[in-house]
């Protein structure tokens, strides 16, 4: 980093590892039964993706059979007679990505980062953001749809050779950043040093070295309770192939599945997708200064994909984006001498986007102006 004018953080080919590698989501039905001497033992089944027909009624604007039938050929999941509770299962990997690029066409800008993160590492950074991410699994963000049919529910987090926490997910409000002490007080089970372990490994595992941990989400619900895995977006040929071809024309909605093996046979249980929990888990960004919204997914422009606002849009946001972040690394230099609570959340918001990872690179023009600015 010789001079000023050499010091930048933007080239044209910029990548980064996700950091957080989450696995695919897992729908099962549990409940209790008795075994041949009466007593009480848990059972598990997945929960298995079934078509059904259903017969509403065209309700898009200009329907061409306006208030006639409109059948249709839907995937459905439920929980099964029997059984009495929703659980979903899915295993997380915390690693260092964000503390060098993945890819870089400049040499200089990639010990630019090495050096930032280094710092901002050093200076409980890394530590800051892992209790947010911890939140969003304690609060059972992740469940999604899943979370709001059933008032009782549980949380619980396995890691480092058997520890155990469990959570109560409605103790914490997913419109709010929880502080430390209300994260323990939503404990069930455990102890608050077995939540501070949880997010010192997480925040080394972003800093220093890979962190394992497996979660489950489980909610009581009654027999025949629909459930709600990820639905599949149909395009182009994926579209053709997902649909298959019945006597209706096709699926109008398909859901997610995982090939499984259960009872000797090859079953499609149902799943959510590992980005849909991933972006759960990475509702952190609270530093976009719009008092109309809560925490929204990390992202650079941070965008709302259930409202379609867009919270840091180059004109007009009420937050800088990650480029405009980027472009200013003198600042993010002396911020990331600070310690992690005196840091700006422009800061964290950057790091958190690193952590995220992509492709973040730009023009020639665009570095070279910024680096002389």
């Amino acid at each position: 980093m010789s001079t000023k004018e050499a010091y930048s953080l933007q080239t044209g080919m910029l990548a980064l590892m996700r950091s957080i590698q989450v696995s695919e989501a897992l729908l099962w039905a549990t409940g209790t039964d008795k075994d041949a001497e009466g007593k009480p033992v848990a059972i598990r089944l997945p929960i298995i993706v079934q078509e059904k027909g259903v017969r509403g009624q065209s309700s898009e604007n200009n329907a061409k059979n306006e208030g006639k039938s409109n059948p249709q050929t839907v995937d459905n999941a439920v929980i099964p007679a029997g059984y009495d509770h929703l659980e979903i299962t899915f295993s997380v990997r915390v690693m260092p990505g964000a503390m060098n690029l993945h890819a870089s066409d400049s040499p200089a800008v990639s010990a630019n980062y090495a050096v930032l993160a280094r710092a901002y590492a050093d200076n409980g950074g890394f530590a800051h953001l892992a209790r947010r991410y911890v939140a969003n699994v304690l609060n059972g963000r992740f469940a999604w749809r899943n979370r709001w049919q059933s008032d009782t529910a549980s949380v619980s987090i396995r890691f480092a050779g058997g520890t155990e926490i469990v959570a109560d997910p409605f103790a914490l409000d997913l419109q709010e950043i929880p502080s430390i002490d209300e994260m323990r007080k939503a404990l069930v089970f455990g102890t608050p040093e077995g939540l501070d372990a949880l997010i010192d490994g997480v925040a080394r595992g972003l800093s220093e070295a890979a962190f394992e941990f497996d979660v489950s989400w489980s909610s009581k619900m009654g027999p025949g309770a629909e459930v709600f895995p990820s639905q599949e977006y149909l395009r182009g040929e994926a579209a053709e192939r997902l649909k298959g071809r019945g006597e209706d024309g096709g699926k109008s909605r398909v859901y997610a599945t995982l090939p499984s093996r259960f009872g000797g046979k090859v079953i499609e249980q149902a799943s959510i997708h590992s980005q849909k929990i991933g972006a759960a888990l990475r509702h952190i960004d609270d530093w976009h200064n719009n008092d109309d919204f809560g925490p929204i997914a990390v992202n650079p422009y941070g965008g709302v994909q259930e409202t379609a606002d867009v919270l840091r849009a180059s004109r007009g946001g009420t937050a800088p984006n990650l480029y405009a972040i980027m472009g200013k690394p003198e600042v993010l230099k002396a911020e990331v001498e600070k310690p992690a609570g005196q840091m700006s959340g422009e800061t964290h918001f950057f790091f958190a986007n690193l952590i995220r990872g992509g492709v973040f690179g730009v023009s020639t023009k665009t570095a070279k102006t910024a680096a002389e600015a």
